[in-house]
């Protein structure tokens, strides 16, 4: 089973959402991370073997994180607005339903559907 990292900026509705299907997650800030850069939870969840989940775009940026480089991201585009979060949160669980590999792959989740990228 996959291990999840939320970096800080992931609403805390979206890591009770995963920790009550089950799955294992750990937030920046329980790992004393908060306001770190973004290379600092890059390689932490590395060091986790996790797959990173966050709302930074920047993480989509597949020329500085290509799939290939890491344990997995899954990028949530969302904003704090309780029926957009809800959307999202929909399609994630949809995610989750149907994907079990995440190693070296890229999602893009936002509140209608989710991409997968597996390259470069």
């Amino acid at each position: 089973m996959a291990h999840f990292f939320a970096d800080e900026n992931v609403f805390m509705t979206t890591v009770r959402l995963l920790r009550d299907l089950g799955l294992n997650v750990q937030r920046a800030q329980e790992l004393s991370l908060t306001g770190s850069d973004d290379l600092t939870i890059f390689r932490k969840a590395q060091e986790l073997k996790a797959v990173l989940v966050t709302n930074d775009r920047g993480f989509g940026d597949v020329r500085v994180y290509p799939p290939s480089s890491h344990h997995g991201v899954i990028l949530l585009k969302m904003e704090p607005d309780p029926q957009k979060v809800e959307a999202v949160h929909r399609v994630l669980r949809e995610l989750l339903r149907r994907e079990s590999r995440f190693d070296r792959c890229l999602f893009i989740v936002d509140a209608s559907k989710y991409r997968k990228r597996t390259r470069p």
